[in-house]
């Protein structure tokens, strides 16, 4: 016993920065879990939310899935998530990498200007691209969804890619160039290599925007064959509002995606954060 009080005695900070870390952990994960266990629960089975039920069932997820068309929509966002994702971090890479190590005339004027699209709410400029969409006749379509995207996503991408471009040696660069390799081949095969890290974790963070993302589709299209998961839960919710079970497990379907996701690369997100807090 004397030896576990002094253990705790000389570990106490320790001690107690591990029971905030998982108090906050439980406060975290607690509404992921009444969520999951409202959605197993049956119809009507609700009176309390945070009471266990021994009757758990997947028809709620079933119907969801079925009669709700959260496959449907599930689709959609996954055809629109795909491409959004895929270019950004194509352009990203290729902007990051011309911003970060090569020099030519006006580069800190043409990356300041495009900063300062982060400067500009979406909401100050949802009305002049809702107008262009409609003008080349692409509402209610993917590509209303999609286009759009790509340039309200760039500033923030451009800026983190550049910062890990920028912190790499430029030694390696020398290197290629000696032994003959162009400035494609440089940034294709020897570059983009070293920022993994920092393009997985821009996947995670466009991949969760571009799910999530409700402005666009709520205004770009009207057919619900084109809806995405959140517009689609709207909906959903106002069909079934007496019907919780059946909201929570149009809920989990939707967060389920980006849970995987996140599970899938998460040592490597973690790995690009905490670099990129360190760089300048």
């Amino acid at each position: 016993m004397k030896k576990i009080g002094n253990y705790l005695l000389n570990n106490i900070g320790k001690i107690i920065v591990y029971f905030v870390l998982i108090f906050f952990l439980i406060i975290s994960v607690m509404p992921i879990i009444f969520m999951c266990l409202a959605a197993l629960k049956p119809a009507g089975d609700l009176s309390d939310p945070f009471a266990l039920s021994i009757s758990l069932t997947l028809d709620n997820i079933i119907e969801a899935w079925t009669r709700g068309r959260m496959n449907r929509y599930m689709l959609n966002s996954i055809i629109v998530a795909v491409p959004r994702v895929s270019v950004i971090l194509l352009f990203a890479s290729l902007a990051g990498y011309a911003f970060g190590k090569l020099k030519f005339k006006g580069r800190n004027l043409i990356f300041a200007f495009i900063l300062a699209g982060m400067m500009v709410p979406i909401q100050a400029m949802i009305i002049p691209i809702y107008y262009n969409i409609q003008q080349y006749g692409l509402i209610n379509t993917y590509w209303a969804m999609i286009l759009p995207s790509f340039g309200l996503s760039m500033p923030f991408a451009c800026f983190m890619m550049r910062a890990f471009f920028k912190d790499l040696p430029v030694e390696i660069m020398e290197s290629a160039t000696i032994d003959g390799s162009n400035e494609f081949n440089t940034w294709l095969y020897i570059m983009l290599p070293l920022v993994r890290p920092a393009l997985l974790s821009l996947l995670v963070f466009e991949f969760m925007w571009s799910w999530n993302d409700f402005l666009l589709p709520m205004l770009m299209v009207y057919e619900d064959s084109y809806r995405t998961l959140p517009l689609g839960l709207m909906y959903f919710s106002g069909e079934h509002t007496s019907n919780q079970s059946l909201i929570a497990a149009g809920v989990a379907i939707c967060i389920l995606p980006i849970i995987t996701v996140y599970l899938m690369f998460q040592r490597t997100f973690i790995e690009g954060i905490t670099a990129g807090a360190v760089k300048g």
